[in-house]
C-alpha cells in the first residue's frame, strides 16, 4: 500500500514537471532543450506503461489493493528509475536556467558599454562641430565670469595723438638700399658657388689628359666647347685628343675635323691634320688618311721638325704612294 502511493505521487510529480514548465522550455531553441523535451516524453510512456501495468480501470491507487507481489516489485523498479531520471531532467533545468541567466547579464553589459561608447562619440562630434556640451559649457562660462576688468588706460583724444618721426632724408634711402643689395649679393655668392670658366675648364681638361684622365679631360673639353666662345677651338682639339686616346676613333675623326674646319690656319691646324689622319688609319680609311697627309703637306710645309716626323710616320702606316 505504501509503495504503491509513492509510485502514485511521483507520477504526479512527473506530470507536474512535464506540463508547468513545458511552456517555459517549448521557447528554448537549444539542443539541451530538445532533449529535455524527448526525456519527458519518454517518462510519459514509461508512466502510461506503469499504470497500464497496474491494471485498465480506475486510478492507480485503487488498482494497488488487486495487484500481485511481482507486479509491485516490478513497479518499484520501474519507480527508482523514473526518480533517477527526474532528478538528472532537474540538474539539466537548472544548468539551462543559469546558462539563460548568465547569457542575459553579458547582454545587459555589453548593452551598458554600447550606451557609453554612443554617448562618448557624440561628445567629440559636437566637440568636433563647434558645438557646446553641457559638461563643457557649464566651466567655460564660470571662466567667463571670473575675467577681471580692463585696467587699460580711456583713449587719447585726437589732439594728443603722438606725431611720427620724420622719414629719413632720399641719399641716406639710397645708402640702406645699395648696402642692402650689396649684403644679399655677397650671401648669394657665398652660398653658390661661382661657375667654371672656359679657361678653368681647359685647364682641368689639359691637366686631367696629363695625367691619364682622358674621360675627366673629355667632360671638361665638352663642358668648356658648350659655352660657346674663343675657346671654342680649343675645346674641340682636347675633345678629339681625349678620344683618340679612348680609342673612339670615329668621334676623335669628325672632333679633329671641326677644329680644322673652324680654324684651317690656327694654331691646332697642322695637329689637328695629323689627329684626322690617324683616326682614319685606326678605321681603315687608308685613302682618305693619305689625302689628308697630302693636305697637311701642301698648307703646312714650314711645321715644325717634330710635326712633319709624325706626318712621315702615319704617311708609312697608312701605306701611301
Amino acid at each position: 500500500m505504501i509503495g504503491m502511493t509513492r509510485v502514485w505521487l511521483c507520477g504526479v510529480v512527473v506530470v507536474g514537471l512535464s506540463c508547468a514548465p513545458l511552456a517555459a522550455r517549448a521557447q528554448m531553441e537549444s539542443r539541451e532543450a530538445i532533449q529535455l523535451q524527448n526525456e519527458i516524453l519518454s517518462l510519459r510512456h514509461d508512466l502510461e506503461a506503469l499504470q497500464k501495468a497496474g491494471g485498465k480501470g480506475g486510478s492507480v491507487l485503487g488498482s494497488a489493493k488487486h495487484t500481485a507481489p511481482a507486479a509491485n516489485a516490478a513497479s518499484s523498479d520501474i519507480l527508482t528509475q523514473l526518480l533517477d531520471r527526474v532528478s538528472l531532467l532537474e540538474d539539466q533545468v537548472r544548468q539551462l536556467r543559469g546558462r539563460v541567466d548568465e547569457l542575459g547579464n553579458q547582454v545587459g553589459q555589453q548593452n551598458a558599454d554600447l550606451g557609453k561608447k554612443i554617448d562618448d562619440l557624440g561628445f567629440r562630434v559636437d566637440a568636433l562641430e563647434g558645438g557646446k556640451h553641457p559638461a563643457a559649457s557649464a566651466p567655460a562660462e564660470a571662466a567667463e565670469d571670473k575675467i577681471p576688468p580692463s585696467t587699460s588706460p580711456p583713449p587719447a583724444p585726437l589732439g594728443t595723438l603722438p606725431v611720427p618721426p620724420p622719414a629719413p632724408p632720399a641719399a641716406a634711402a639710397a645708402k640702406d638700399t645699395a648696402a642692402a643689395k650689396e649684403g644679399a649679393a655677397a650671401k648669394e655668392g657665398a652660398a653658390k658657388p661661382a661657375k667654371p670658366t672656359a679657361d678653368s675648364l681647359l685647364q682641368d681638361g689639359r691637366a686631367a689628359f696629363a695625367r691619364h684622365d682622358y674621360a675627366g679631360a673629355e667632360d671638361a673639353a665638352e663642358q668648356a666647347l658648350a659655352l660657346k666662345g674663343a675657346h671654342a677651338v680649343d675645346a674641340r682639339f682636347l675633345l678629339g685628343q681625349s678620344l683618340a686616346a679612348q680609342r673612339q676613333f670615329q668621334k676623335a675623326a669628325l672632333a679633329f675635323d671641326d677644329t680644322y674646319k673652324a680654324a684651317p690656319t690656327g694654331p691646332h691646324a697642322p695637329e689637328a691634320l695629323l689627329g684626322l689622319a690617324d683616326s682614319l688609319t685606326a678605321i681603315n680609311a687608308k685613302p682618305a688618311a693619305c689625302a689628308t697627309l697630302a693636305k697637311f703637306a701642301k698648307e703646312f710645309p714650314a711645321a715644325r721638325q717634330g710635326v712633319r716626323d709624325r706626318a712621315q710616320t702615319l704617311r708609312q702606316r697608312a701605306a701611301c704612294g
